[in-house]
């Protein structure tokens, strides 16, 4: 079992891994988290309401549905960076990958100071608000889903992984050139347009990109479409003849709150999937106008998006 616990912990994270930006270093070594969450026990309605005319159709289908949720981030300081949830159908072998603009507006109160109505400040958070419990919490508020677990990826497995693979061939639509020397570590990005063979280190400054040198920039939506295009790249290379190995490169870089006997459980499930069967997704909504940035995401789009998905 230990070779299947290694090649499911590599298959899922590779699902991850190129969640790309800056995913700074975590503990060198895999292990599941200390942080425990706790079990909520609800009183029963003491009134016998009848639970079917008040379920939404989002709450039916999950209440029916196999699917393990979980999600997918990495850090920039005391911030998520780039936050996506993986929703896995074990029994149809589909993976739907929901990307979460780290810009998305989501005010908290008791957390009213500047940079904290992004989505992405939730991490940072003092206490149970805060964390990868409470950035959890919050993707279950957004997506109407239940979240059961959470795997963060260090910023260096991402290179570790593409050096593996011999690097990944990616056309490069336009010259990239930023230089930032406050961020820690300093972030020097230089690539030319064309198509070419991305080392780690240059496959990170390609992911990590927002904008040039004296410009304004894309802003965050189209580098998510990036990060996915590389993520279907590297699954496919990944799983294509090098699991194993991958596997092994990733297990040291990840920290997570799934039990081993989870892990242990999901990796018979997880045989058999194929890249074909990985659906990216974007959480609806649009960019606000008023200079702030916040990216002003839809809860009926949403809902509506969650519900087709949980169909399928």
């Amino acid at each position: 079992m230990k070779g299947h616990f290694r090649i499911f912990i590599g298959a899922f994270i590779i699902f991850s891994l190129f969640i790309g930006s800056a995913i700074f270093a975590f503990d060198k070594y895999y292990y599941v988290d200390s942080s425990v969450e706790q079990e909520i026990v609800l009183d029963i309605d003491k009134e016998k309401i009848d639970e079917k005319d008040v379920k939404t159709e989002l709450e039916r289908l999950i209440e029916h549905s196999n699917r393990v949720n979980v999600l997918l981030f990495g850090t920039d300081g005391a911030r998520a960076d780039t936050i996506m949830v993986a929703s896995y159908d074990f029994e149809k072998q589909i993976v739907d990958l929901i990307s979460i603009p780290r810009d998305t507006y989501n005010p908290v109160p008791g957390h009213d100071l500047q940079g904290q109505n992004k989505i992405n400040a939730v991490y940072g958070f003092p206490g149970q608000d805060g964390g990868s419990l409470g950035l959890k919490a919050t993707m279950e508020e957004v997506l109407g889903i239940p979240v059961e677990y959470y795997v963060k990826v260090n910023y260096n497995g991402v290179k570790a992984v593409v050096d593996v693979l011999g690097g990944i061939e990616v056309d490069v639509p336009f010259d990239m050139k930023y230089d930032d020397e406050v961020a820690d570590p300093p972030l020097n990005i230089d690539i030319k347009a064309g198509t070419q063979v991305l080392s780690g280190e240059k496959a990170m400054e390609y992911l990590r990109w927002r904008k040039n040198n004296g410009e304004s920039g894309e802003g965050d939506l189209p580098r998510i479409e990036r990060q996915q295009n590389f993520l279907t790249l590297i699954a496919k290379k990944s799983l294509s003849y090098k699991l194993p190995t991958v596997a092994n490169t990733v297990f040291e870089y990840v920290k997570t709150n799934m039990s081993i006997d989870k892990v242990l459980f999901y990796s018979t499930k997880a045989i058999g999937f194929e890249i074909e069967n990985l659906n990216r997704y974007r959480i609806p909504g649009t960019v606000s106008s008023d200079g702030h940035g916040f990216y002003i995401h839809d809860p009926d789009k949403t809902e509506q998006m969650m519900i087709e998905m949980y169909k399928q």
